[in-house]
């Protein structure tokens, strides 16, 4: 078939050429540009400009650059030595994210250029790209490039593939915008009304298939949402302009207004939609940017296209019906298959359990489910979450709760009655997750499931009745998903035991650091079941997990289409809520084993300082590490048990990702060690937990991957369409988070700490990487809006360890201990937890620091526990005669009930960073400047600058205001002044949760906002605008804050729109 098209070219220039393609025939106009970059840093500079200044002028036209760019965008994308390219790869990075273009998926070869070197020197660099915008993206989602074989050249070819349609899904998804129709719970109401012959169960699922083509419906009525925007931003453009010929034309004034409502109305529905598919839940009313989610939802589809895949051969397959069958061959294989009942007995390893379920705590986690369980369920669940193969969100069912509630409540409690599940509930999607950049075969891809709604809900109710218990089953060496246990814990005890491994002199030992094979897909049902009966659960508790578990039904999920239908036969399902739980309850029977076969071996040798706790493991899910000795018969132990646990469970170590840690004593066993295991050799440091484990002091060199994860969230595409607002939430949500992980197990260096606070003040203040001059100093950015647990090892106290002992890190937090001590809370209970001497429990602090002599004295020896001194919850203290030690029994605390409890002396006795942040950074003084991020930006950019305004007067700002503003003089009556006596007078009128008071708080800071930015344009621009018109922009800017927000119907909200002279919205704007 033969296409004509019409080349025009645009701009023709040394590094690129860029043109328009018109094709007759399709009717489609893009634009393309071809790219050549020169071999010089300097020179390419150019062309990063030329990109930009193109992406100013594309507009709304799909747009596609491609070509040899000479540079890469990280590290992952050079293959072999090349030299420092951070200047050349930070630059490209920054064109990128300025023109805002992303990049088309990839198939074939990852490295697109060859040195040709024959002599050891060789190098690969990925040189060659396709990136396209947002625009293009969205009109051929199913376009790509492959990469194909170089020949004769050093640079291979790139070949733009894809079906250019746009290929629309029938799965049904429920989008959350439909639940703010006024007539949706009539819709909902119209439906569930009919009664259906059958359980209750099967009642709401016809009931829901029954609702589907009504939303159906309901979504082509409203049409496409983008262009509905867009048609409203014009309407109410021409509307506004139109306004300006006759600013007092009532008929103008409701035009005006009715538009502006429309627009707000649509883009309200426009960012539902994009907020539910962009899946970014850490931004939560901070932004009401919809490009952001757009662009969100467009590189999420994009990385989730498979357009061609290796077989079992290992041949590339690019049909698509082939591919599909491909990925459902395999996850069938993996999770389905001919199950076969096993009878498994793990009653033998009672003994070595750390708790049996006793028949109290068994009749407690059987208990009815309540009505309020349900619901609680429910609501938990975030309303953007992939739905399950129903396509309903928790956002449906909480919108509709008072006409559904009712019956989904009773149809989930009757399945905690009959024990029986349907199987259409219990259906599943799998997703897939690529685990690495263009992954080439099925292998490389994560299964996520997607399940229903309403079988998450019993899954969590069952979750909250094994929580309670869990703590009481699980050994101390398991810290993931038990309640009040950190993954830190982990972390810093396995940093600890890592101290030294780089030194002869210390004992010879060595580490396992496990990786199981495919962990969660793999647990066979029978082990788990059998699991559950050894440690005590009830009968009907286990039916009730083993039907939800034995029902589940897959279908996978590829480029958007559901394919295959297969029951399970095996594995937990990553994405239900109770896997997890169960996840740790099979692993804990690993750790039972070992502690078998060690205590029936006796030949075991423990690792340095491991034998008084009884340490040989550390787990947090499957992150598996096993200590001992650098011996043979330990490290064979390890290996007949974990052959062992996988003969019982499934669950296979892989030994090309497990490593043996051998330290620097146990050198000479080294090649014994690796035969005997298989594994491959690891060395220090190594990632466990997402950190480094280190046998020395963290250096910087340590934490660049802390600062690639930032720099990544940084210089990706969020940041530079995010409005201020964004950003903070970006940084307080996510960015910070990795700060807080690190810093839990580690002292940061100085440097990094720095580099961290640069890269999050430049971003706050520009939206970018690039340096620029920060409009508050970050002190007191990171200051509270309105000023503008301590781990006991075994029988160890905290207090008496020496600190110049164990890991730098360990050495740096018991510096700190004196500054805490102040800070802690002891309850005395039954005693058998406290230092007498050592711990702070007394109000005079540590006993052995105020009398030193105090064991000698008293006779009570110096490990001593406080129960010693306890008698039937009473003090039973020894007479004292010393007259140095009479002091000790004068002021007793009180004795509780119950165990010691350790608290930090706060209302609520909880321990969190912002308050350990308080010890080391008093609260300054308090300055009240509202609710809104705008009044905090406006009062920290100098307020003292208004004395500067000598031509420009800010008192008449106030009348020019209240001229718009009815029945304003008891709003606006108070001191005249400027500056701050006038900020606190303002802030303290105005304060509390009234809306009214509310939108003057914003008034407040719109003020400040327009007044700083009216001087900076007489400064700076020498231009110059009365204070009239001033006034009327901010008042302008404060109705249409007003109508943005979404108010109920109320007394309170139409005094505000009277007051505001803002007309009434039409009926069903409120939501």
């Amino acid at each position: 078939m033969m296409i004509l098209l019409m080349l025009i070219f645009l701009n023709v220039d040394s590094q690129y050429v860029h043109c328009r393609v018109h094709f007759h025939e399709l009717h489609e106009i893009i634009l393309i540009t071809v790219v050549y970059g020169a071999n010089e840093v300097s020179t390419r500079r150019d062309l990063w400009q030329g990109l930009i200044e193109l992406a100013e002028t594309v507009g709304n036209e799909p747009w596609l650059v491609g070509g040899d760019f000479n540079a890469v965008l990280d590290m992952s994308e050079v293959c072999g030595a090349s030299g420092d390219i951070r200047v050349a790869m930070n630059e490209f990075n920054e064109c990128i994210l300025q023109t805002g273009l992303l990049s088309l998926p990839m198939q074939g070869e990852r490295f697109t250029w060859h040195n040709c070197s024959l002599d050891g020197r060789s190098l690969w660099k990925r040189l060659d790209r396709l990136l396209a915008n947002d625009v293009w993206m969205d009109r051929w989602p199913n376009m790509y490039y492959s990469c194909l074989t170089p020949r004769t050249s050093d640079h291979s070819p790139l070949v733009l593939k894809g079906d250019c349609r746009n290929l629309q899904v029938s799965l049904f998804r429920f989008d959350n915008y439909l639940a703010l129709s006024p007539g949706f719970l009539d819709s909902v109401h119209s439906i569930w009304r009919h009664p259906i012959v059958g359980t209750r169960m099967y009642s709401v699922t016809r009931k829901l298939k029954a609702l589907k083509p009504v939303f159906r419906q309901q979504r082509r009525c409203k049409g496409d949402l983008a262009m509905n925007v867009k048609l409203a931003a014009d309407f109410l453009e021409v509307a506004q302009n139109i306004l300006q010929l006759d600013r007092h034309n009532s008929l103008l004034l409701l035009l005006e207004h009715c538009c502006r409502i429309v627009y707000l109305k649509a883009s309200k529905l426009e960012q539902v939609m994009l907020r539910q598919r962009a899946k970014m839940q850490w931004l939560k009313g901070g932004d009401q940017c919809s490009r952001v989610f757009f662009r969100r939802v467009a590189t999420r589809r994009a990385n989730k296209r498979v357009f061609q895949i290796s077989d079992d051969n290992g041949n590339e397959q690019t049909d698509p019906t082939i591919i599909n069958n491909i990925f459902v061959d395999f996850f069938q294989g993996l999770l389905g298959g001919d199950r076969i009942d096993r009878a498994m007995d793990l009653q033998y390893l009672r003994p070595w359990a750390r708790h049996i379920l006793t028949d109290d705590e068994a009749r407690t986690i059987i208990r009815p489910v309540t009505s309020d369980e349900v619901k609680t369920a429910f609501f938990d669940i975030e309303e953007d979450k992939a739905p399950g193969p129903d396509g309903f969100s928790s956002g449906f069912f909480k919108a509709a709760w008072p006409v559904v509630g009712e019956e989904v409540s009773k149809a989930i409690r009757d399945f905690f009655k009959t024990g029986r599940l349907l199987k259409q509930l219990n259906a599943t999607l799998l997703t897939l997750i690529p685990k690495v950049r263009n992954p080439q075969s099925v292998a490389e891809f994560r299964p996520i499931s997607c399940c229903n709604v309403i079988y998450k809900v019993i899954t969590k109710i069952l979750v909250s009745r094994i929580r309670e218990i869990l703590d009481h089953l699980i050994s101390p060496s398991q810290n993931a998903f038990v309640p009040g246990r950190l993954i830190s814990d982990n972390v810093l005890l396995a940093q600890e035991l890592f101290s030294g491994y780089n030194q002869c002199r210390l004992p010879p030992r060595c580490a396992l650091k496990v990786d199981l094979r495919k962990a969660y897909d793999t647990v066979e049902w029978d082990f788990l079941f059998a699991t559950l009966r050894m440690f005590g659960f009830p009968a009907v508790f286990i039916g009730w997990i083993k039907e939800c578990v034995t029902s589940a039904h897959y279908s996978v999920v590829v480029n958007g289409g559901v394919h295959g239908f297969f029951a399970g036969a095996r594995g937990l399902r990553q994405g239900d809520p109770m896997s997890p739980y169960l996840f740790v309850l099979v692993m804990e029977v690993l750790h039972m084993i070992l502690q078998q076969f060690i205590e029936q071996d006796g030949e075991f040798r423990y690792h340095w300082r491991c034998q008084d706790m009884n340490l040989f493991q550390l787990s947090f899910a499957d992150d598996l590490l096993l200590f001992c000795k650098a011996d043979m018969r330990s490290v064979n132990l390890f290996c007949r048990g974990l052959d062992l646990f996988a003969t019982l469970s499934g669950l296979q170590t892989n030994p090309q990702k497990s490593q043996l840690i051998i330290s620097k004593a146990a050198s000479g066993l080294r090649e014994s060690l690796l035969a005997a295991l298989g594994f491959q050799e690891g060395h220090l440091p190594v990632r466990y937990l997402g950190l480094p484990l280190i046998s020395a002091r963290l250096s910087v060199t340590d934490c660049q991957s802390l600062l690639q994860k930032i720099d990544s969230r940084i210089k990706g595409w969020e940041g530079i369409q995010l409005s201020f607002a964004g950003r903070v939430q970006l940084i307080k949500s996510v960015l910070t988070s990795f700060e807080v992980y690190w810093a839990t197990a580690f002292i940061l260096p100085k440097g990094i700490i720095n580099e961290m606070i640069k890269r999050f003040r430049t971003f706050l203040w520009k939206g970018t990487s690039s340096s620029g001059y920060p409009k508050v100093a970050w002190e007191t950015v990171c200051r509270p809006i309105e000023e503008g647990a301590l781990v006991r090892l075994r029988d160890c106290s905290i207090w008496t360890v020496k600190d110049n002992k164990g890991a730098w890190g360990w050495r740096k937090m018991l510096s700190l201990r004196h500054t805490l001590m102040s800070h802690i809370h002891y309850r005395v209970g039954r005693g058998d937890s406290i230092s007498l001497w050592h711990d702070p429990w007394h109000p005079l602090g540590p006993l052995i620091t105020r009398f030193p002599r105090g064991p000698q004295m008293t006779r009570i020896g110096i490990l001593d526990k406080l129960s010693i001194v306890i008698k039937e919850g009473q003090w039973n203290w020894p007479l004292i005669t010393d007259i140095a030690c009479v002091e000790i029994t004068h002021v007793l605390p009180p004795i509780s009930e119950g165990p010691d409890k350790i608290s930090w002396k706060a209302k609520d006795g909880s321990f969190n960073t912002s308050r350990a942040y308080e010890i080391f950074h008093p609260p300054g003084p308090k300055i009240n400047h509202g609710l809104t991020i705008m009044a905090g930006f406006a009062f920290c950019a100098r307020m003292e600058s208004l004395r500067h305004m000598t031509t420009f007067s800010s008192h008449a700002l106030i009348p020019a205001v209240a001229s718009q503003v009815s029945d304003s003089r008891s709003h606006f009556h108070g001191p005249t002044e400027t500056g701050q006596h006038g900020v606190q007078w303002a802030a303290s009128r105005w304060r509390g949760k009234h809306v009214v008071n509310a939108a003057f708080r914003s008034l407040l800071a719109s003020l400040v906002y327009h007044i700083w930015q009216e001087r900076n344009s007489r400064c700076f621009q020498q231009r110059s605008r009365p204070p009239s018109i001033v006034g009327m922009l901010v008042v302008e800017e404060i109705r249409q804050r007003i109508i943005s927000v979404p108010l109920r119907h109320s007394i309170c909200s139409l005094g505000l729109f009277r007051l505001w002279k803002i007309p009434w919205p039409v009926e069903g704007y409120s939501t």
